[in-house]
């Protein structure tokens, strides 16, 4: 496996996944549609191997109960957030588990960043979390060599890299934020180069899109102008 963070920026990686619950309208107005009722995250070193993970429930003190859509979808109930902390401890646990050493959070889309941020907004919370995060479904796309602006699901993302998973698992924090960790890693080392052609294939027959001239090295090569520190290695097909 290659090295994930050669130059030694980050001591580590951390990648989250959220679980939420809508709030009442009467909220609205501070900015906030949904509350966090589940923090997941796992731990990488700069080598990319599972440092730790972190799993705890929320407890929401603006939604009266977890919605029906979401109990239905994530399996999450009003017992299981009844005893829970709230966010702000909850926070601070994952602050204080990550630990002092200099920390990049990786998430999959923008939506938990900006739930974080708007959640804590709301309630006056200040948090000590790593300032820097990357979304890595956007670099996903480019690296994939997909259309601008396409947005790909995490299942498919990780079925097209031969990531098995677990439909009866998903949505949940933990479990999201495992599987976000092992296309992160295959990502960052060049794995997934290999899988590349197979998904435009697959991609180009179920959408009829024109192919993509790129060559592996041009797409690996502007991504890791992204990535930066990550320094992911170019591969051939």
């Amino acid at each position: 496996m290659g090295n994930m963070d050669t130059n030694g920026t980050y001591a580590c990686n951390v990648v989250i996944d959220l679980e939420f619950t809508p709030v009442p309208r009467q909220y609205w107005r501070q900015g906030l549609r949904h509350e966090i009722i589940e923090v997941g995250a796992v731990k990488l070193d700069p080598s990319g191997v599972v440092a730790g993970e972190f799993s705890h429930m929320v407890r929401p003190t603006l939604a009266p109960s977890v919605a029906g859509e979401v109990f239905r979808l994530t399996g999450i109930g009003n017992r299981d957030v009844a005893c829970a902390r709230p966010i702000g401890a909850v926070l601070q646990a994952l602050s204080a588990w990550i630990g002092p050493e200099r920390a990049r959070m990786v998430t999959w889309s923008k939506s938990d960043l900006r739930q974080i941020r708007e959640e804590c907004a709301a309630k006056g919370i200040d948090v000590p979390l790593p300032s820097r995060w990357m979304d890595i479904q956007r670099l996903y796309t480019h690296l994939m060599g997909l259309s601008r602006g396409r947005m790909v699901a995490l299942s498919d993302a990780a079925e097209w890299f031969g990531i098995t998973t677990d439909h009866t698992s998903a949505h949940r924090a933990l479990y999201d934020a495992q599987i976000t960790a092992e296309v992160f890693r295959m990502m960052a080392t060049g794995e997934c180069a290999q899988h590349r052609a197979r998904v435009q294939e697959e991609l180009r027959h179920a959408l009829r899109e024109p192919p993509c001239k790129a060559s592996i090295a041009e797409r690996c090569g502007g991504l890791a102008d992204l990535l930066a520190s990550l320094k992911a290695q170019e591969a051939a097909a």
